[in-house]
């Protein structure tokens, strides 16, 4: 994120040498097996083995995968607006892949949890993406490592925010989401829609280029239903057919404005590809928005 490149600099303190390279190409020594049922199932030093149980096609491009914790009883055990990491073996190189993902599933879901992943695959022009390709690949029963919970922020509930584990409280967050980045998003909008005694406003700029490319849409306009004084869900293609009644065009500086108040009591929430929190971090600047108040997943 462009929160995480600028304090990059400050945190560097050396490159690593061959040796170490190659300590981490072998992975790490995996803890002894212990009987011990435990009720949550992320480990935040440890990887934890889960099954992939099925998948479903949602779109020619995008699979929710469903995978089978440890025992039925068992909780995923992620604050809202944490993430995870998941392990994989490239299925070509056998070399590890890791990446970050935020599972769509109930935080409260006992004994599995639901991953959507939008699929890259490769087109005469441009490889597609490593992990999403090796997870498409997966069989079904295949074991996959998880470890989490990461990242620094977490939404505890009636506007309440932790960052970096320093409390603050809002009054409205504005979500600002391209493609996938939906999905850390509509945690905490779920969160607030949930609770009637969360006062929270939400408004959600949510941007895509074709109609079939908005996930988790059915979902939003669910959990809008009775909140419309609290949330709303603006949509915004940039190849809308003739027939579509939403917004048009990229998400930028302008639409923000003109659908979001800048005040003290608002956070502006941001996941997307790299050009649109780029964009969107110059864009909201310009405007007056201080760092403080944008926070990029």
């Amino acid at each position: 994120s462009e929160t995480a490149k600028g304090m990059m600099p400050g945190y560097h303190i050396g490159s690593l040498d061959e040796a170490s390279k190659l300590v981490l190409s072998e992975g790490e020594v995996e803890p002894e097996k212990s009987n011990e049922v435990r009720n949550t199932f992320l480990q935040s030093r440890t990887w934890t083995k889960a099954i992939l149980e099925s998948k479903k096609i949602v779109s020619w491009d995008t699979r929710i995968f469903t995978f089978k914790l440890e025992h039925e009883n068992q909780t995923l055990g992620l604050p809202v607006g944490k993430h995870l990491m998941i392990r994989l073996r490239d299925p070509v190189t056998n070399e590890a892949i890791i990446r970050s993902y935020t599972p769509i599933s109930d935080t409260s879901m006992k004994g599995r949890m639901e991953v959507l992943v939008k699929v890259y695959f490769d087109t005469p022009q441009v490889k597609g993406g490593q992990m999403t390709k090796a997870m498409e690949a997966l069989p079904l029963g295949a074991e996959v490592d998880f470890k989490g919970p990461i990242g620094k922020f977490e939404y505890l509930g009636k506007g309440l925010c932790s960052i970096n584990e320093n409390r603050r409280s809002v009054k409205r967050f504005v979500m600002i989401c391209g493609g996938s980045g939906i999905t850390p998003i509509f945690q905490v909008f779920r969160a607030v829609m949930r609770d009637p005694n969360d006062k929270t406003k939400c408004t959600v700029l949510n941007g895509n280029r074709l109609i079939e490319d908005i996930l988790c849409k059915e979902d939003l306009d669910d959990l809008l239903k009775g909140n419309e004084k609290r949330g709303e869900v603006l949509y915004t293609l940039t190849k809308a057919p003739d027939t579509w009644d939403g917004l048009r065009g990229r998400i930028n500086g302008e639409l923000v404005q003109k659908h979001c108040q800048r005040d003290e009591g608002t956070m502006i929430l941001i996941c997307g590809p790299d050009a649109l929190e780029k964009s969107m971090h110059v864009a909201l600047r310009d405007q007056g928005w201080r760092d403080e108040q944008l926070l990029f997943f």
